[in-house]
């Protein structure tokens, strides 16, 4: 990740730095399964920008100042590629509605400078105009949701120097003030958003890597959230994943935890306490980390890349919390994220994979069985 990087900003203090029109548009390079991006990839998301069905990403690149936009073709490939400028150490995207057009956006979280990057969709897949919204110092990671039920989707970030998760709130017309802070630990790292207790209402789930713990914000619907909550997860968690691992009715979590070498199994209770479960070995130093049902059984299944020993694991689900291995697969790749999608449309969910160091998103088939394999080019 780029060094965090003060400007001078007042500490709390919002710069709106203007709106831009800028894209570019780049060649694909295409071998099986591989597109290029900029330089040091960090984070993906998956999701349709276009309105056409197909599944499209976008990438952060962390060195490259970079946010790249990936338009699916439906055959497993790309069919254009458009790079928009960013801030300093972009490292980690997210995708909501911020002025009420209908239209997806985007926003970055600058790591190497204070703040954001808001761009705003034009419902073709084209992220044209863009806001810096400043004032933020050492953003680690970012999501955008409307936390407070007013129509518009706020951001929440955390700031790893400060040990705090910052809610934004989204008063229309690009305009955006702090309502509330909460300290969550030392070194506080990825911020994720999902509706944990199934209450219809947001909440913030976040890694504080040098505690080994995941702390759990529940959201109430009114921009502020409930005190945090402080779950054991192990040694230096990471990315992580939801779902209904035992089948109980109650969203669990997965996290990587990256110097064990190990995915830890956190499940929900019925009292709303959430307790560690079993731990599986999955090799050297992983991190990214996505869930769905792989081989068509109706259980969950779990991914995670490896970033040291360069190769992707699936855990299979067995539906009663507990899961088992298959046998590890070479990707030969510094895989830094994960994430599924259908990029083929063959019914089966396939895996996007980000590799940080060769500044590549790699797309694996889906076999429907548990196994994947390198995208194959269209005939």
């Amino acid at each position: 990740m780029s060094p965090r990087i003060s400007c001078g900003w007042p500490a709390g203090a919002l710069a709106f730095l203007g709106i831009l029109v800028l894209g570019m548009t780049s060649a694909l390079a295409a071998p099986d399964g591989q597109w290029d991006t900029k330089e040091f990839p960090h984070h993906v998301i998956v999701i349709d920008f276009n309105g056409d069905g197909l599944s499209d990403l976008a990438v952060c690149n962390a060195g490259g100042r970079m946010l790249t936009v990936l338009l699916g073709n439906g055959s497993g490939g790309f069919k254009s590629n458009h790079n928009y400028p960013t801030g300093r150490g972009p490292s980690w995207v997210d995708a909501a509605e911020f002025d009420g057009d209908g239209r997806l956006d985007l926003v970055t979280a600058d790591t190497g400078d204070v703040g954001f990057t808001i761009y705003y969709g034009d419902g073709a897949g084209g992220f044209g105009r863009r806001q810096t919204v400043g004032g933020y110092t050492s953003i680690g990671s970012a999501v955008a949701a409307d936390f407070d039920g007013d129509g518009k989707a706020d951001i929440a970030a955390v700031q790893p120097l400060e040990k705090r998760v910052v809610i934004l709130h989204n008063e229309g017309n690009g305009r955006f003030t702090e309502s509330a802070a909460y300290v969550v630990g030392t070194a506080p790292h990825i911020l994720g958003r999902v509706d944990l207790n199934l209450d219809g209402k947001e909440d913030l789930v976040v890694n504080v890597l040098t505690e080994g713990t995941i702390v759990v914000l529940l959201g109430r619907g009114d921009g502020r959230f409930a005190a945090p909550v402080v779950v054991p997860s192990g040694a230096h968690p990471h990315y992580r994943a939801y779902g209904d691992w035992n089948g109980d009715g109650r969203r669990d979590l997965a996290v990587t935890l990256a110097s064990p070498g190990a995915v830890r199994i956190l499940l929900a209770q019925a009292d709303g306490t959430i307790q560690p479960g079993e731990s599986y070995p999955v090799g050297i130093n992983p991190h990214g980390l996505t869930a769905t049902d792989f081989n068509g059984d109706g259980h969950l299944d779990l991914a995670t890349a490896n970033r040291t020993s360069k190769d992707l694991v699936v855990l299979l689900g067995n539906g009663d919390g507990t899961f088992r291995s298959m046998s590890a697969v070479p990707i030969g790749e510094d895989i830094i994220t994960v994430d599924t999608g259908d990029f083929d449309r063959d019914g089966r969910p396939d895996l996007v994979l980000i590799s940080a160091s060769s500044n590549h998103v790699l797309i694996w088939q889906g076999l429907g069985d548990g196994r994947f394999q390198p995208m194959p080019k269209p005939h």
